[in-house]
């Protein structure tokens, strides 16, 4: 084991004035990554937020996910501690007696509820995934995820699942608590339930018992002359049980949602990222399994539930109720217009319905343009001569003049707190931005 000398000491102060944390602090910090080996850590420390993680090469994850300032504290500090560890100055450290069992030990960070298991041996997702860039662990949840494979692995109470993160790069895990749990990401597209991920069925699984040892030959008696019975009948068949639809065929697809009873109604699109557009903070979020479409508040608790029809149900009226009132009941009626409905120009189609609803056209500065309506026949209301007309090409939106010259792109897509955003440019001034934001 190793201390610091005076001169290393000199050194942490100076490390910590320059990142504008308590020498304390860098001293917890420079604790936790001798722990990570150099190059991870796992901290608990009041001055970052309590706890969090940190991986060299660009993983920051603190308990304040959206503290982008923080995150970048935490990480300079690290990539400082870091390089004082691996490459430290002469006459920095010094050697001390060593400990008993004084090989490398994962020390745990924070306490019992907070995210937070290590990356050292005993691993507990399926070795075919090999090492995560993050993990963490919560009561009885723990989740591990993979980038270059795009898997995320969750366990809960030993169950364990694995999800395809498809173009999700996810920096946060969090466990939502209220009418039993629910898990959430957080990613480019922001927060997002878990269950709206598709589960990967690649026989990652825990293996069966091992078959009973068969008895020696030795050891079996002579059996008695064999008589054939004959065989029964075969029963019949079970008819084939048709399955409720994929989550697939409800991606990309519009419908009109209200309460039973009620006159008011509002027109959801149902993203292929798991958001819903057009809907208030009740219904953010969608997924479809075991039978039921579940839509999703903004904290993540299930809000209304819908069971669905077998497979092959032409346009199903679906009804609903809430699941922490069952008496309160909604219904949600499929629109004939779908996901490609909105694309004059035959292309294929984004994520978002374009036609409904209204789009205020911001500048850089927050300045509103206007207010348009994108028709299905590629003409824009409330535009300015150079926001006449619009198209979808090379999967981003284009905006014409009325003589049918390009003006500006929208290739860029958000999607966060229930609306979408488009980013793009004039094609004039491309270091201009502009903004195309769902009302």
């Amino acid at each position: 084991m190793r201390s610091l000398t005076s001169d290393g000491q000199q050194r942490l102060s100076e490390i910590a004035r320059r990142h504008g944390v308590s020498e304390d602090a860098a001293r917890s910090m420079l604790t936790a990554l001798s722990n990570g080996g150099g190059t991870m850590a796992q901290f608990s420390h009041p001055e970052f937020g309590g706890s969090g993680q940190w991986m060299r090469g660009g993983m920051t994850m603190v308990s304040d996910l959206f503290n982008n300032a923080l995150k970048a504290t935490v990480d300079n500090l690290c990539n400082d501690l870091s390089n004082f560890l691996l490459n430290p100055p002469m006459g920095a450290w010094q050697d001390a007696e060593p400990a008993a069992n004084s090989s490398w030990q994962q020390q745990r960070q924070g306490d019992g509820s907070s995210f937070g298991t290590g990356f050292g041996g005993n691993n507990w997702w399926p070795a075919e995934l090999g090492m995560p860039n993050s993990s963490g662990a919560q009561n009885d949840l723990r989740y591990a995820y993979f980038q270059d494979t795009c898997r995320l692995a969750v366990e809960i109470a030993g169950a364990l699942t694995v999800y395809d993160t498809a173009d999700h790069r996810i920096s946060g895990v969090s466990q939502q608590q209220g009418n039993g749990w629910t898990l959430t990401f957080t990613s480019q597209y922001g927060t997002v339930p878990v269950s709206s991920l598709r589960v990967v069925d690649s026989g990652l699984r825990p293996a069966g018992p091992a078959p009973s040892p068969q008895p020696s030959l030795a050891s079996v008696p002579a059996a008695p002359e064999f008589v054939p019975e004959p065989e029964p009948a075969p029963a019949p068949a079970p008819p084939p049980t048709a399955a409720p639809p994929s989550p697939e065929s409800f991606a990309g697809t519009v419908w009109s949602f209200g309460e039973s009873g009620s006159d008011a109604a509002s027109t959801l699109t149902l993203a292929t990222d798991g958001g819903i557009a057009g809907g208030d903070a009740r219904v953010r979020y969608w997924s479809a399994e075991d039978g039921t479409l579940t839509f999703y508040d903004t904290d993540g608790r299930s809000s209304v539930a819908f069971a669905l029809p077998a497979s092959g149900a032409t346009a199903p009226v679906l009804p609903g109720h809430d699941p922490a009132r069952p008496d309160r009941n909604f219904t949600l009626r499929p629109q004939a217009q779908q996901r490609d409905a909105e694309a004059p120009s035959g292309e294929a189609a984004l994520p978002v319905t374009l036609t409904v609803g209204d789009w205020t056209l911001e500048d850089n500065g927050g300045n509103r343009l206007g207010v348009l309506r994108l028709l299905a026949d590629g003409r824009v209301e409330g535009g300015r001569g150079s926001e006449a007309k619009w198209r979808i090409k090379d999967h981003g939106v284009d905006f014409l003049h009325g003589s049918g010259r390009p003006t500006s792109r929208f290739d860029t897509l958000q999607f966060r707190a229930g609306r979408w955003t488009l980013i793009g440019a004039p094609l004039n001034n491309e270091s201009a931005v502009l903004f195309l934001k769902q009302s």
